[in-house]
């Protein structure tokens, strides 16, 4: 039996939608299964597989969503066109995913290069205005009382800078962590489905 499923809602992209019914069309035992998205609110799947299978699979499609999803309609048809093998998908799909797991990394990775030159402007700046003060002070030794004033709220400054900045390195590296122990599970996760050691 090929049927197709078209899911839509305000939120159906994006939240792993394919991946669970991929999941969802191997525990049921179907043979072919693709999956895509469809314009910004849509997700499209077509599916082969033994009669009860397909029923069973509609079934828990009825019933289960990926977590965070937000489905305002789901419609089942049948369908007579190609569907490819569900191995051949899920090669191809994790292929998909790593390649934007990997534009994700790459993404962090350029804003932490953005972070660091900034850092790196922050401090030369910082270097300029300390090179200032000591010009200032060697001028004039009535003006050394203000120049005092004036360094150590510089030094607040760069104090609350730095921590601002260390705060956000901070937040930036439970991110990172937190992304990459998610990719590292999916990869996980990915081979084991694959058999991948």
């Amino acid at each position: 039996m090929k049927r197709r499923l078209l899911i839509r809602g305000s939120r159906v992209q994006d939240i792993g939608y394919r991946m669970f019914l991929l999941t969802l069309a191997s525990e049921h035992g179907l043979t072919s299964f693709q999956a895509r998205n469809v314009g910004k609110k849509e997700v499209e799947a077509v599916y082969e597989g033994p009669d009860d299978s397909v029923r069973s699979f509609e079934s828990d499609v009825r019933e289960l969503a990926p977590g965070g999803a937000e489905v305002e309609d789901i419609v089942f048809e049948d369908y007579d066109g190609p569907v490819m093998d569900i191995e051949r998908f899920r090669s191809y799909f994790t292929t998909l995913q790593l390649g934007k797991m990997i534009e994700v990394g790459l993404g962090m990775l350029s804003n932490q290069q953005l972070m660091i030159q900034r850092l790196e402007t922050i401090s030369q700046k910082q270097d300029e205005t300390l090179n200032e003060l000591r010009a200032f002070r060697s001028e004039s030794s009535r003006n050394q009382q203000l120049m005092i004033q004036r360094l150590e709220t510089i030094s607040q400054k760069q104090d609350e800078t730095l921590n601002e900045l260390r705060a956000l390195r901070d937040d930036l590296r439970v991110a990172l962590d937190e992304k990459l122990s998610r990719l590292e599970r999916d990869v996980l996760l990915i081979k084991e489905r694959l058999k991948i050691k």
